[in-house]
């Protein structure tokens, strides 16, 4: 691999944001996290996943529509590919999606592209920035990368999740304004109203609500794990949205009071005046303010006790 990759993970609750954000920035490409998350629809994604009859496991934050994400990213002006398969053979054996899945990302690797990948190290996204043929395996920016080291071994990918999926930048364009922002409002109702994912019954949207509160009411068993770091991940992407929300206000006036009563309902960080010439890009060629930086979730990772969110180790639950 001939050309140097820059691109790393930037702190983000919703990890698959922070790896998006991570790569636009090594394009020069810089978006604030708020608009990264208003764009791609991060900030409105709401799974409170339950299996076996235990509810608000970890999986809820990543259980979502990723094929449309290739249409969503491209809202913040880069156009992106993916390669998703799902898997089902025991950890190590041969699979041809596996192998295909690690030719897709070394070619473009090799290309000097980064590529923004789940379940390396945790059940979270993580920028792959490298490979070694010799140990079998890539170079990874993970949320434990500095703990664990960068190295992620191909036999132990995916999971017993057994999900890949692999996003690369492919060119930088200027999309048009107001498909970006028909396409994000579009995008914010689609996940309130539970299309942000699977008909698979898994309660989704406004109804996850009504479910969580539910379950928090009766005798159900709650995975305590699972449930903080939905919990976390949820009032993090709100408080983007709600940024969201006020930066498109402050934009576009005619649509300011609609937008106002939704921000009131997602209580927005105070990040300092935010005015229509330096909040979006859009209508007028705007860009986006840099907001005051969050602290990084530092416990975040610490969550173990549910399988969904922990380090893995040499087996497929690990």
């Amino acid at each position: 691999m001939a050309v140097p990759i820059t691109a790393r993970l930037v702190s983000n609750w919703t990890s698959a944001a922070g790896a998006l954000q991570g790569i636009l920035e090594a394009a020069g490409a810089e978006l604030p996290r708020h608009a990264v998350m208003g764009l791609s629809g991060h900030a409105w994604h709401l799974c409170v996943q339950t299996r076996d009859r235990v509810t608000a496991l970890a999986g809820g934050p990543h259980d979502l529509d990723w094929a449309a994400m290739v249409e969503r990213y491209a809202r913040t002006g880069m156009r992106f590919e993916r390669f998703a398969a799902r898997i089902s053979t025991p950890l190590g054996e041969p699979n041809p999606a596996h192998d295909q899945a690690v030719a897709w990302a070394i070619e473009r690797l090799d290309a000097g592209t980064p590529v923004a990948g789940f379940d390396f190290h945790l059940h979270e996204w993580s920028i792959v920035y490298g490979y070694e043929r010799e140990r079998a395996g890539f170079t990874v920016d993970s949320v434990i990368a500095g703990e664990v080291g960068p190295f992620a071994s191909w036999d132990d990918w995916p999971s017993a999740t057994g999900i890949i999926e692999l996003f690369a930048p492919v060119e930088a364009f200027e999309p048009d304004p107001d498909e970006v922002l028909a396409g994000a409002i579009e995008t914010a109702l689609d996940c309130f109203a539970g299309k942000d994912g699977a008909d698979d019954g898994q309660p989704r949207g406004t109804a996850a609500l009504d479910a969580w509160a539910d379950a928090m009411d009766s005798d159900a068993e709650i995975d305590r794990a699972g449930n903080a770091y939905t919990l976390a991940v949820l009032q993090a992407a709100r408080l983007d949205g709600a940024d969201f929300l006020h930066a498109l206000a402050a934009a576009i006036p005619d649509i300011a009071k609609p937008l106002a009563v939704a921000e009131r309902g997602n209580p927005r960080r105070d990040t300092g005046p935010r005015t229509a010439d330096d909040s979006l890009p859009i209508p007028h060629g705007r860009t986006w303010e840099r907001e005051q930086p969050r602290p990084a979730p530092g416990c975040r990772h610490g969550v173990t006790a549910s399988g969904e969110s922990r380090a893995r180790g040499g087996g497929r639950d690990g």
